[in-house]
């Protein structure tokens, strides 16, 4: 506790120990952020205890449940995720029922006395478990790593390397989030959106403040919306992800013409653009289009469209750069001049060295002209990114940082913080060194091509970009990743090192995507007045149960799937798919064993790719320029990086709900919270939490039983019909569920 609150009088408020100047600070401040103010209580009892022996029984069992089920994600073609309200649901049942049956006895655990039972089931232990399994959650970056080279180098890294690449990928980050926390934490303009649902989520499952009042149409209390919704949303989606596949890629323009290859590149959402297509399927859309900002929104359905809509077509029917020539016109695989696909193992050493003199005496690798473009679009939104930043934010964010140093002009929650003790940055730069020297220890050990220099330089990187990267994500719900400029760097650096580059991408960019989801849970545990000690613990927790289970599951799905992950058989109902790491293979081929500086050539085919990075500087300061003569315009919600980020959504195909998306951004967004605003601050939160919910429970359903992900003896075969695939495991005469495109290139036209 800091000296002021040390020497001020406290007093009990409701069985609440409240600082007493705290409290009448609290009565007359509120946050500055609208929205946070509407759903954030002001509200704290520090008597509370996170970290107890439900959280540990709770959290482990839920955190291994989920990576299970997002690694399985990784490898399916909708990109449904393991919803944390779920876990938040379930995990307050058995809470509930743990603090009824369990005794109160103590125990020793290293010197550590825990009580089996302390109590009540409270919110903050309840969302310190939400916290500790959504870090747990996740489909661990470095499983592209051991995925890509076992399934296309038929190399397995051993168990003990996986484990200790995958945990110091994913906990690099710690340290740089405790840095940076006064700065991406503190200060109330730091939102990070996605907290705001489960701060509402919390509090009305617990029944705090207000809402233990507030009454919902007809009268429904605010769980009861919830499970209402949400059972609506867990029966539909059986449809679209079990028996109607054909709802996930409803191409409706494309059966006009469906055997006519034109018409499949342009209307396909499979394999191209997915023009005015639509998705009947909840997790194509999403509940964050209920919710985050309308302009970042729009921004990035814009960038989309531009993309796949226009440019996507413009360049298909005039074969631009060759673009007919690779097959389709979303890939990352890799051709030669003449449309016959590249195979990076002819011209391999036996070290997995690209043999310069062995591929430069054949015929040159190709990629998509549009893939290419995706590398483009990502060095505009890295660079607009860093650009936006300094000329629309710089100096709000510097005022906010010195008021977050100091006392004047702080957050309410931060204030209200200043009970708790914080985790002193000793821990933070203790941790961040052991895990920079074992991830050392890793690449040199388990051959990983790369050096330790090299190592140390991918993590400067990250140093030097996630701030501004933090800063717009926290501000908008939107920000670019290091991936692509991670792979340039150390393209140039280390030509002709496949696993060498992506690695190096892994280490840079993982530091700042862990670091980013770091700030945010921090900030969650901010809004929740969670004890920082705890939340150090539950982090780190999590990471390390997630990474463990993430590497299991891939290891028995790379088993069970190697042949459609590898692309040599196809998946008749369109849903098994290896096509991220086909995408993280590609670039490793173009970055790594290729290298930019054959790919990307300036006087090439490919080098119009670096002026993405003066586009992406310039057009901030134009906007920038336009707010000072023009300033009646918001110029600042034209954000060229999320542009750009909407541009490369679908490197590799899959461009599905871009339509349906923008609906019901538009719906939500716009119509409803422009003219009927009261409404959307009551229902907008719980309802995208309970159909988010809804479709998660439909997805772990059919995964651990109707999929046989627990038994294939558990494992059911869907009819076959016209919106599944048909009897001979095949789409025939269609090519893929979507009944577009020709089956075996009988194509009617367009070729």
């Amino acid at each position: 506790m800091s000296e002021k609150h040390d020497v001020l009088d406290e007093k009990a408020v409701d069985g609440k120990i409240v600082d007493l100047q705290l409290k009448e600070e609290v009565d007359n401040e509120n946050s500055s952020i609208e929205a946070v103010a509407l759903v954030v209580p002001i509200t704290d009892d520090p008597s509370m205890v996170a970290v107890t022996f439900r959280f540990w029984v709770i959290s482990f069992f839920f955190s291994v449940i989920g990576a299970v089920i997002q690694q399985y994600y990784f490898y399916r073609s909708t990109s449904g995720s393991f919803s944390i309200f779920f876990v938040n649901l379930a995990s307050y049942s058995m809470g509930k029922g743990m603090a009824k049956v369990l005794p109160t006895s103590s125990f020793n655990f290293f010197g550590y006395k825990m009580s089996l039972n302390p109590g009540p089931f409270n919110i903050k232990e309840h969302a310190l478990i939400g916290i500790a399994v959504s870090t747990a959650a996740g489909a661990a970056y470095a499983i592209d790593i051991l995925s890509a080279t076992d399934i296309f180098l038929n190399h397995r890294i051993g168990a003990l390397g996986s484990l200790l690449l995958i945990i110091t990928t994913q906990s690099v980050g710690y340290g740089m989030a405790g840095v940076l926390r006064r700065y991406l934490v503190y200060p109330a303009e730091m939102v990070w959106w996605g907290n705001l649902v489960q701060v509402v989520f919390y509090n009305a499952m617990h029944n705090t403040g207000e809402f233990k009042t507030m009454k919902m149409i007809r009268g429904w209390s605010y769980m009861k919306y919830f499970w209402v919704f949400c059972g609506g949303m867990f029966i539909y989606e059986f449809i679209p992800q079990l028996l109607a596949p054909l709802l996930v890629y409803f191409d409706w323009l494309c059966w006009i013409n469906p055997f006519n290859q034109d018409f499949w590149a342009i209307f396909s959402s499979i394999s191209g653009g997915g023009v005015f297509s639509l998705s009947f399927d909840w997790t194509s859309i999403g509940g964050s289009t209920l919710w985050l900002p309308l302009s970042a929104q729009l921004c990035s359905y814009g960038g989309m469209i531009l993309n796949y809509w226009i440019i996507l077509p413009i360049w298909w029917i005039n074969d631009t750069l060759g673009t007919k020539t690779m097959g389709k016109p979303l890939t990352s695989r890799l051709f030669f001049e003449n449309g016959t696909r590249f195979d990076i193992n002819t011209v391999l050493n036996d070290d997995f060295t690209v043999n310069d003199a062995l591929y430069d005496s054949g015929p040159q690798a190709n990629m998509s002209p549009l893939y290419a473009l995706g590398f483009m679009t990502s060095f505009i939104a890295l660079a607009g990114c860093v650009s936006h930043v300094i000329v629309f934010n710089g100096k709000d964010i510097w005022r906010s940082w010195k008021m977050a140093v100091g006392s004047e002009g702080e957050d309410i929650h931060t204030k209200m913080m200043k009970v708790y003790p914080e985790v002193p940055q000793l821990w933070y730069a203790i941790f961040y060194v052991v895990m920079a020297a074992l991830a050392i220890v890793t690449c040199e050990v388990y051959s990983l091509q790369l050096p330790w220099w090299g190592l140390i330089v991918s993590l400067v990187i990250g140093w030097l970009l996630t701030l501004p990267i933090c800063a717009m994500t926290a501000i908008t719900g939107f920000g670019p990743g290091l991936n692509v400029i991670t792979e340039l760097v150390c393209g140039y650096m280390l030509p002709g090192r496949p696993i060498a580059n992506m690695t190096f991408k892994c280490y840079g960019y993982m530091a700042m995507y862990q670091c980013m989801n770091l700030l945010s849970d921090l900030k969650l545990g901010h809004y929740m007045k969670i004890p920082p000690r705890s939340m150090f613990i539950g982090q780190f927790y999590g990471t390390i149960v997630g990474g463990v289970f993430n590497y299991l599951t891939m290891i028995l799905i790379i088993d069970s799937q190697r042949e459609v992950l590898a692309g040599i058989k196809e998946d008749p109902t369109g849903l098994w798919t290896g096509q991220r790491v086909e995408t993280f293979w590609g670039s490793g081929l173009i970055y790594g064993a290729l290298g930019p500086a054959r790919m990307f050539a300036l006087d090439g085919k490919y080098g119009f790719v670096y002026l993405g990075f003066l586009i992406g500087a310039i057009i901030p300061v134009i906007l920038w320029a336009l707010s000072k003569k023009f300033p009646q315009v918001q110029w600042s919600k034209f954000n060229v990086a999320i542009i750009a980020g909407g541009m490369g959504a679908f490197p590799n195909g899959y461009a599905i709900g871009i339509f349906p998306s923008l609906i019901v951004c538009l719906i939500f967004q716009y119509y409803t919270f422009r003219y009927h605003k009261v409404w959307w601050k009551k229902y907008v939160f719980i309802l995208s939490a309970a159909l988010d919910t809804g479709a998660a429970f439909t997805g772990l359903m059919i995964f651990l039983f109707l999929g046989g992900g627990l038994s294939p003896k558990l494992a059911v075969t869907v009819p076959s019909w016209w919106a599944n695939h048909s009897e001979d495991g095949t789409n025939a005469p269609y090519l893929a569920v979507d009944r577009c495109g020709a089956y075996g290139g009988h194509w009617t036209g367009g070729v």
